[in-house]
């Protein structure tokens, strides 16, 4: 049975130690994951309740650190939580989580 990182079309899948196709959030080897309802990992920025998340083009999610994305530089604290309203080591970032 098939278990562990599948990749199909391009895109990727993980799957579990029954064999069944892993959803939602998955810590894998040290890095969270998000997979999609249909499975595919998923990259980029992720919405989960009213949170935001930044997955790598890995689709490691980012943590504690600065990153650009499109000539705009955001905050993700210790739990991969973008940062929003607030001010993170001296700058200020919007609403949107950019910094200001």
């Amino acid at each position: 049975m098939a278990t562990g990182w599948l990749q199909n079309n391009g895109s990727w899948y993980y799957l579990n130690a029954n064999g069944d196709m892993a959803t939602g959030w998955l810590q894998n080897n040290g890095s969270w994951y998000y997979l999609n309802a249909n499975g595919s990992m998923a990259t980029g920025w992720v919405k989960d309740g009213d949170t935001w998340y930044y997955l790598e083009a890995s689709g490691a999610m980012k943590a504690s650190q600065w990153f650009k994305v499109s000539d705009k530089w955001y905050y993700v604290n210790g739990l991969g939580a973008l940062a929003v309203n607030t001010t993170v080591d001296g700058y200020k970032v919007n609403a949107n989580g950019e910094w200001v």
